[in-house]
C-alpha cells in the first residue's frame, strides 16, 4: 500500500504506477466524498473505486487466498473513512461465473433486496436491466456494467461493456456484484 499526502499527490503517483507496471494489479483508494466529508456529498465515481479495492482484498473473491500482486494507492482522507467489516459485504455480494447454473429470477429477487433498481438500460451503478435472456448490471464493484448472458439457466457468457454505445469491453470469468457500501454500513 502507498499512502500520499494528499488526493493530488496519490493520483500522480498512481497514474505513474500504472504507466510502469499496468492496470491490473494497481487500484485506487480515494476518498468517498466530493470535497470533505463534514460536506456530506459523496461522490458514485470514487465508491465504485473504494468498493473494487475491498471487494479485490477480499478472500472470497480470489477463493480464499489474499489477492497476489495487488498495489492499493491511497491517502489519509480515504483511510480515514469507515468502511464496511468483511462479513457484512460478503453477506451482500452476489459472485457469478461463467458456466454456473443460476435462475436469474433468484437473482433479480437478489438484487431488489440489494437496493438495484430495475431500468430499461443501465447508465449508473446500483441498477439492472432484464432483455430476455440477458441480464445487464451495474455494480458497485466494476467500473464498467455487466452483461450476463444466460442459456436456459447457464451462465454462457459474462462480459464489461461501455455504457454510452453498449458494445462490449472484456470477457469475465468470474464476477461479483455488490450494493453501494454506505447502504450496506446503515444495514
Amino acid at each position: 500500500m502507498f499512502v500520499g499526502q494528499d488526493a493530488d499527490e496519490a493520483g500522480y503517483f498512481y497514474h505513474d504506477l500504472t504507466q510502469l507496471i499496468g492496470n491490473d494489479n494497481v487500484l485506487f483508494f480515494p476518498s468517498s466524498y466530493k470535497r470533505a466529508v463534514k460536506y456530506g456529498q459523496r461522490d458514485a465515481a470514487n465508491e465504485i473505486l473504494r468498493t473494487e479495492v475491498l471487494t479485490r482484498l477480499s478472500p472470497y473473491q480470489t477463493g480464499g487466498t489474499a489477492a497476489p500482486f495487488l498495489y492499493i494507492v491511497t491517502y489519509p482522507g480515504a483511510l480515514s473513512e469507515l468502511v464496511v467489516s468483511q462479513q457484512h459485504l460478503d453477506e451482500r455480494r452476489i459472485t457469478i461465473k461463467r458456466g454456473q447454473r443460476v435462475d436469474i429470477i433468484d437473482v433479480e429477487h437478489k438484487l431488489r433486496e440489494f437496493g438495484f433498481s430495475q431500468q430499461d438500460y443501465v447508465y449508473e451503478p446500483g441498477q439492472f436491466a432484464v432483455r430476455g435472456s440477458i441480464l445487464d448490471v451495474y455494480s458497485y464493484s466494476c467500473e464498467l456494467p455487466y452483461r450476463i448472458d444466460f442459456f436456459d439457466d447457464e451462465v454462457d457468457s459474462i462480459r464489461t461493456f461501455e455504457v454510452e454505445d453498449q458494445l462490449s469491453k472484456d470477457l469475465c470469468q468470474e464476477i461479483a456484484i455488490v450494493p453501494e457500501l454506505a447502504q450496506i454500513m446503515n444495514d
